[in-house]
């Protein structure tokens, strides 16, 4: 076999097996695609609690597009705040602190038809540099609504805690 003939046939191999790993690169993705579509829905407990890991996760990066989205229309907090003051706020505490570090702890949902109230504590660390320069535990009461299958944040009540026993 010449050298030409054989860099062909290499060539050729090459492309087939690139072929067959994308093909199964891709059945894979339709197979996990599949069972999650037949994986039932999770409860509403799990959902709220993956609503609250979100929030957290916002926070973290600064993110208050994310944190706006999942208030309800009507969200009020026990200070009377809106949601317009909230996002002025995220922008101040965004500003002030380039590392936000967000803790939660003690969850407890107490499950409605179509709302949810739940309790936690909450400890955030914020710095302007990477290490934490302050940091404040909050008790924090949420109240939840289901809308369209979806948890929104309605009410929201947080108090400082002391941070020495």
């Amino acid at each position: 076999m010449t050298q030409k003939s054989f860099d062909t046939v290499h060539i050729s191999l090459r492309t087939i097996v690139k072929r067959l790993y994308r093909a199964r690169r891709l059945l894979g993705l339709v197979m996990s695609a599949i069972l999650f579509a037949c994986s039932p829905p999770p409860d509403d407990e799990t959902h709220l609690r993956q609503r609250l890991e979100q929030l957290a996760e916002a926070i973290e990066q600064h993110d208050s597009q994310t944190i706006m989205q999942q208030l309800t229309g009507d969200f009020r907090t026990t200070q009377g705040l809106l949601p317009q003051d909230i996002n002025r706020m995220l922008f101040i505490q965004f500003r002030q602190n380039k590392q936000i570090q967000v803790f939660l702890n003690d969850i407890d949902v107490e499950l409605m038809p179509v709302t949810a109230d739940v309790e936690l504590e909450a400890l955030l660390l914020g710095s302007s540099q990477w290490l934490p320069e302050r940091g404040q535990r909050y008790q924090v009461k949420m109240r939840w609504q289901k809308q369209d299958e979806e948890w929104r944040l309605a009410r929201l009540d947080w108090r400082p805690v002391s941070l020495t026993p």
